[in-house]
C-alpha cells in the first residue's frame, strides 16, 4: 500500500493524449493516390494496348477502373481486419479473398472474347515482364498499407496482410493490364495473376513483420 502513491504518480506521468483511430474507409483514402498513380503509371510509360480500339473505352478503362475499385475496398476491409475487436468472419474472409480472383478470370476471358491476341514467341520472358512489372507496382501500396494495418495492432496480421497484399495487387495489375499487349489468358492467369498472387505473400509476411516490430517498440 505504502507503494501505491508512488504507482499512482508514474502512471499520472505516463499519460499522453491520443488520436482517436480513424474509420478504415477514412484510412484507406491515404492509399488511393499510390492506387491511382499505379492505375496510369504502365499506361503512360510504355503506352496504352494496341487492341484498345477492339476492346473499347469500357474493355480497357473501365474493366481496369472496376478492378482498381475492388482492390481499394479489399484494402479498406484489411484495415478493418487489422482493427482488434472488428475481424471479419471467416465466410467474410473467404469472399473477400475469393471475389477478386474471380473478376480477374471474368476480365480476362472477356477480354479474349473480343481481342484473342496470343502470346506467340518468348512466353516465359514476357511473361516474367508482366510478372515483374506488376508486382513492383504494388510494392508502394503495400509498404504504406502495412504501416497504417500495424499501428491499429491487428491481432491476425497475416490476415489482414493477405488482405492489403491483395488489395494492392490488384490495383498494381489493373494499370499493367491497360498496357499489355496480350490478352491470351495463359499469359494472364500465369503471369498478372501470379503477380497478385506474390502481392499477397509479399503483405502478409510485412505485415507480421511490421506489426511484430510495434508490438515490441516500447511506449514513451
Amino acid at each position: 500500500m505504502s507503494m501505491a502513491p508512488d504507482l499512482r504518480a508514474r502512471l499520472a506521468a505516463d499519460y499522453q493524449p491520443v488520436r482517436a483511430l480513424r474509420s478504415p474507409w477514412a484510412r484507406a483514402l491515404g492509399v488511393l493516390p499510390l492506387g491511382l498513380i499505379a492505375l496510369v503509371a504502365a499506361p503512360l510509360a510504355f503506352d496504352v494496348r494496341p487492341d484498345a480500339s477492339r476492346l473499347g473505352w469500357f474493355g480497357v478503362w473501365g474493366f481496369s477502373l472496376l478492378q482498381s475499385a475492388i482492390g481499394f475496398l479489399v484494402v479498406a476491409a484489411a484495415l478493418r481486419e487489422s482493427i482488434p475487436g472488428r475481424g471479419w468472419s471467416r465466410g467474410a474472409i473467404a469472399l473477400w479473398l475469393s471475389m477478386p480472383l474471380a473478376i480477374i478470370v471474368g476480365i480476362t476471358m472477356f477480354s479474349w472474347q473480343f481481342s484473342p491476341v496470343m502470346l506467340r514467341r518468348e512466353f516465359w520472358v514476357v511473361g516474367g515482364m508482366c510478372f515483374a512489372g506488376s508486382a513492383a507496382m504494388a510494392l508502394p501500396v503495400v509498404a504504406l498499407t502495412s504501416i497504417l494495418a500495424a499501428r491499429a495492432y491487428p491481432t491476425r496480421p497475416a490476415i489482414a496482410g493477405a488482405l492489403l497484399g491483395l488489395g494492392a495487387g490488384l490495383m498494381a495489375d489493373a494499370g499493367w493490364r491497360i498496357f499489355c499487349h496480350f490478352s491470351e489468358p495463359a499469359h494472364v492467369l500465369s503471369a498478372h495473376l501470379a503477380a497478385v498472387i506474390m502481392s499477397t505473400v509479399i503483405g502478409t509476411l510485412a505485415t507480421i513483420s511490421v506489426a511484430g516490430v510495434t508490438s515490441e517498440t516500447p511506449a514513451e
